[in-house]
Parts: structure tokens; sequence; C-alpha cells
């Protein structure tokens, strides 16, 4: 393997049958070693660029200390045991979860929220499920990220708001893109130097990629165009020049392979608006906006005719229909990012979900209620 191959330390306390796992990574050419946690020395941690612990252990098959506090209940103790020793150390690897019981470890969490909010509430930097068939990709994907942040850790100040790490376009709107990620208030300067830039890399995995923020999913960017979702996934596979024009907006720096692919909202923002520009000045926008990229397309294009369009959620904080703002209200959940897009209800789905109806926005309250209502 290249000098350059991550190496990935597998914590597990069941190493014989962690090998087989580890042998599907190498093919992927990842360097993997599988270690129990009674094994594990501080050079293994200090020359792994990820290190993925599992969740449960059976420590009747772990040699330990037989008092309690001398040995961690499960994968998210000793996650906390390895994150100390390599602050100790000054060695920014990542530290992630390998679990098959998400769904009990997240509790009552939406399922959107389960990964990101579980690593937040733990101090790791990502959790992945057992068996995903992307965990490979993930892996690589965490490490290459770790790799990039060397020139924070090296110099905080010039970092840029991230520029060269999140591989921003060298475009007209790259200032715009700039200035989005920087109202994020992204930890470059102190905070990145004090945790060696795995701030940085929490903060971009728990709190910008699971929402629609300076990059956005494929429903929310859809919207911005007033697009059907299906016709904006039909049209991005498309060679012609609509097709170059938003892929020139796709998200492909660091962490692009975590998740749904993601399009930088500064670049959809300055294509709607170069549109509208070229557009015939008496038509609606949404009429405009499909005038503008027929020509582009070569075919005709759809719209969506709604005068404010808005992405709707339900209480998993998946992501639902598009409809008029009139026939929504505004939702303030959990963890929800006060930098991200806001996040709207349908009137009608509040009445069949309660947990729904519990996050809309105070100011919206009152047009919540049917009538009748005391809530």
């Amino acid at each position: 393997m290249s000098s350059n191959t991550p190496r990935i330390l597998l914590i597990d306390d069941e190493v014989s049958k962690e090998e087989s796992v580890a042998a599907g990574l190498r093919l992927s050419n990842l360097l993997v070693e599988v270690r129990s946690p009674n094994t594990v020395t501080r050079n293994d941690l200090r020359s792994s660029k990820v290190i993925a612990i599992d969740h449960h252990f059976d420590w009747a098959v772990v040699p330990h200390p037989s008092e309690c506090l001398y040995w961690p209940h499960d994968g998210l103790a000793v996650a906390a045991v390895v994150t100390g020793h390599l602050r100790d150390m000054d060695h920014h690897a990542a530290v992630v979860l390998r679990t098959g019981n998400l769904d009990s470890i997240a509790g009552p969490l939406p399922s959107q929220l389960r990964q990101p909010a579980v690593a937040a509430e733990n101090g790791l930097d990502w959790v992945f499920r057992k068996g995903d068939p992307a965990i490979a990709d993930g892996l690589h994907s965490i490490a290459r990220a770790v790799d990039g942040l060397e020139s924070l850790v090296a110099d905080p100040t010039g970092w840029n708001e991230g520029c060269a790490w999140l591989d921003v376009p060298e475009t007209k709107w790259k200032e715009a893109a700039l200035a989005d990620v920087q109202v994020c208030r992204p930890p470059e300067n102190f905070v990145a130097a004090y945790t060696s830039g795995s701030a940085w890399l929490r903060w971009f995995a728990q709190r910008v990629l699971p929402f629609p923020t300076f990059i956005i999913p494929d429903i929310w960017a859809a919207t911005l165009l007033r697009l059907p979702l299906e016709d904006f996934r039909e049209i991005t596979s498309e060679d012609n020049g609509l097709a170059e024009a938003l892929n020139q907006c796709r998200y492909t720096g660091h962490l692009a392979e975590l998740g749904e692919r993601r399009w930088w909202r500064a670049g959809l923002d300055s294509l709607v608006d170069a549109l509208l520009l070229d557009a015939s000045s008496h038509l609606p926008e949404a009429e405009a906006l499909a005038e503008q990229m027929t020509v582009l397309r070569g075919s005709p294009v759809r719209t969506i005719g709604f005068d404010y369009p808005v992405v709707t959620i339900d209480s998993d904080y998946q992501p639902g229909e598009v409809l008029d703002a009139s026939d929504c209200v505004r939702l303030t959940p959990d963890f929800w990012p006060v930098f991200g897009q806001e996040p709207w209800a349908a009137f009608d789905d509040l009445y069949d979900d309660l947990q729904l109806r519990k996050m809309v926005a105070r100011g919206d309250r009152p047009r919540s209620r049917r009538e009748g209502d005391d809530a």
C-alpha cells in the first residue's frame, strides 16, 4: 500500500471476528489494524488517522481490574479515554463509534438527528452504523478530512474560512460562499488551535452537513430554483448548459461522501440572479426562471408556481413536501442550527403529530391553532 494510505485503528473486544471486517476495508485501500482495548498502545493511537471504536464490549473476555472505575462501561467510555490520550499527545486523529444499536443509544432522538447528535453529545467526530455498505467510503472521507486540517493546526489565522478544505470553486460567487461560511461561526482561530483542528471537523460534520446551511441537500437546492425535486435530479444528470451550470455549484470538498450530495447555496443564488436578469421583465419569478432554464437546457423546464415555496419536515427531521409558506408554520427544532435555513411544517401535519406541533415557533403558534384549541 502507498505511504499515503490512511491507517484506521479498530478497537473491539472480538478481534478475530473484526478481522473479517478489516479484510474488507483493506480491499478499499485502507490500512487497518484491529486491537482489543487492553492491547492498544499510545503508539497505535499516534499512528492512526481514524480510531473506530465498537460500542458494545463483553468485558468478561477482556482482562481488566475488578473495580468498576478502572474499566470503561462501553465504547462511548472507551472513546472518552482515547480522546484524553490524543489530547495529551497533541494528535488530531478522528474518533468515531461503530454500533449496531444506534436506535437504542439515540433513544427518542429524531431519526435524521441520531448520528450527529449522538456524536456531539459524546465527544465523538462521527457515528457509523455497523453493516453500512458505505462505511469504507466514510472512513476514507474522514481520514482525508483529518489530513486536510494540517494547515489549520499550523496556522489558524490563515485558514480563510476553510476555503481550500471546503474546495470552494474559483467563481464569481466565491466570496459570497465564504461570507456564508463565516456567518456559521466556524471554529477556525483559538478554538481550532486548542483542539488541534478537531473542533472544525466536528462543527462541519455535526452542525453543517446534516442541515441546510451554506451547503444544501437536493430538495432545498431544487426549491431554491423552483424546480420539482424529481426534475432537478433529472436535469443534473444530463449533458446540457443548465446541467453544467448547476453542477458547478455542487459541493466537492471534504466529507462530501458523508451522506447525500450537497450544493453551494451561494452558487445557486448567483445562478438564479443571472437567470432572472436575462429573463423577460414582465414574467413572474417562477415563469421567468422556467423561460431561461429552458433556453439553457434546450428542452422545456417546469417550475413550482408558489409565491414563496418552502421545504417542510416531519418530527424525524425528514424533508417532506414543498408547499407555499402561507400553508405552513415555522419550526424551532432541537439541535437545528440557528444559521440553518428555516424549517417549516404543513398545517395539516401538525394535528397528526404531537411532537411536530411542539416544535412550532412561538411567533407562529397563533396561526397553528385550530378554532377552539386552547393549546
